[in-house]
């Protein structure tokens, strides 16, 4: 894989291509743009190509250091990630930041870190790692990915060179998940719409039963089923699905060794998991709720033109057709949904709220 596998990043490669080939780096780098669209792509294949022994402006993914950073395992390169059930990055990580890149190169020209979701540090952290920036170690870069780039300090973003991602095209998600996923189609259509450009998740409407499952509610609820049994039916799944999300998240963060483990790194591992669970099954809610806020959008648009066009849900154009509920009054009950899982009130009082308010006619 190479620069040429990241699409419709034309600009963002450019400006990355340039910075290879100079050997100019700045110490920081911000990566800004929607979710899913190739920042975390990119800026794998960024650090290759700058320490690929072919020189250049790419990566030849051959030598062993271009191998050493696909697999994961590069000395040089860190990561950072949010941490605590809060998921927020804080002050003790940002410690360990920058005594890892204090330190000269083990085995490539720079040492580089990754702060995944670099919204997700809280203030202290911020003002924390400015001094960092405003004083970087010589051989340090720093590479920070976020879709909500005004969450970050103005002081952190002035310092970084500012690396802008857009969304994919229609078209690029529908080729692409043909070629991954063999998906075809007014299905293939309809997703590559729903996803907004944003490939991790047109890969999750397909790879999951989100998307049917939203369907199957709204049609249950416009036919005159008890909201009330919707809602503890939904409870039950969300169940089902933590559970299936605990067993994924044990699996991918199970130490190799854990007899051997220390109780600090236990607790460590504890945390982490915490961490990516609450991330993972706040993601999943929020992709309910996007899923029923675009079926009453479409529903909306589809009443006022009558253009299957205009529609994200395409495969779905006779049940539009058939669509006769008050959809903005519902689009506004989605809404404030999304903003009371926000404010962290429990998500059974919240769906079941939001279920009675669907069921209205």
């Amino acid at each position: 894989m190479s620069f040429t596998a990241i699409r419709d990043q034309e600009t963002a490669i450019r400006l990355l291509r340039n910075l290879t080939r100079s050997r100019r780096v700045p110490n920081g780098l911000l990566f800004w743009g929607p979710s899913g669209v190739g920042k975390g792509l990119a800026a794998a294949e960024f650090i290759k190509a700058l320490n690929c022994r072919e020189g250049g402006d790419d990566a030849c993914d051959a030598c062993l250091l271009c191998r050493k950073i696909t697999r994961g395992n590069h000395p040089d390169v860190k990561t950072i990630v949010p941490s605590g059930k809060a998921r927020m990055i804080v002050m003790d990580q940002i410690d360990d930041l920058m005594e890892y890149a204090g330190l000269r190169p083990f085995e490539s020209t720079w040492r580089v870190v990754i702060i995944q979701d670099a919204d997700r540090m809280n203030l202290s952290a911020q003002n924390h790692f400015l001094k960092t920036l405003e004083e970087p170690p010589g051989r340090a870069i720093f590479i920070l990915l976020t879709a909500h780039p005004r969450m970050l300090l103005p002081t952190i973003r002035s310092r970084c060179q500012m690396v802008r991602f857009q969304r994919l095209r229609p078209q690029t998600v529908a080729e692409l998940i043909e070629r991954d996923r063999g998906v075809t189609g007014e299905i293939a259509e309809a997703i590559a719409h729903l996803s907004e450009g944003q490939m991790s998740r047109a890969l999750d409407l397909i790879d999951s039963e989100k998307r049917n499952v939203a369907l199957d509610i709204v049609h249950r609820l416009a036919t005159g089923e008890d909201p009330s049994a919707l809602a503890e039916e939904f409870s039950g799944l969300l169940d089902d699905q933590r559970k299936r999300l605990e067993a994924q998240v044990d699996e991918e963060l199970k130490p190799d060794r854990a007899d051997e483990a220390t109780r600090e790194e236990l607790e460590a591992l504890k945390e982490l998991r915490m961490a990516h669970m609450a991330a993972l099954v706040k993601r999943e809610l929020m992709e309910y709720l996007y899923l029923f806020q675009t079926w009453y959008r479409d529903e909306l648009v589809f009443k006022a033109t009558g253009d299957p066009a205009r529609v994200l849900n395409r495969d779905q154009v006779a049940r539009l057709r058939e669509a006769s509920s008050a959809p903005a009054d519902k689009i506004k009950a989605v809404e404030s949904a999304l903003m009371q899982l926000n404010r962290n009130i429990n998500e059974e009082r919240v769906f079941r709220v939001l279920f009675f308010s669907l069921a209205e006619k």
